[in-house]
């Protein structure tokens, strides 16, 4: 499920509600609400711990036979013998 992020005043409501809920002595609804903001906190991270997962999966083809710095340096330095001959 892809979450857009939740709106500030979202969840400073949330705190105040699970503030007044502490204050009143209900302590399990109160663990609740914690844990309910903890959820929503990181379940952005969370999408974007997986994305990443992914891309690194997918880049690893993409990045597998490139070659080095120091083969493309070599490459690039070596003389060019497919030019035309010069007499």
């Amino acid at each position: 499920m892809v979450c857009q992020p939740p709106h500030p005043e979202s969840m400073e409501g949330l705190l105040r509600l699970r503030e007044e809920v502490n204050q009143r002595g209900d302590r399990c609804l109160g663990m609740l609400l914690a844990g309910v903001e903890i959820y929503t906190r990181i379940g952005r991270e969370m999408e974007l711990l997986d994305v990443m997962r992914k891309f690194a999966h997918d880049a690893e083809e993409m990045v597998l036979n490139t070659p080095s710095a120091a083969e493309l340096k070599k490459l690039y330095d070596r003389p060019d013998t497919d030019g035309p001959k010069q007499d």
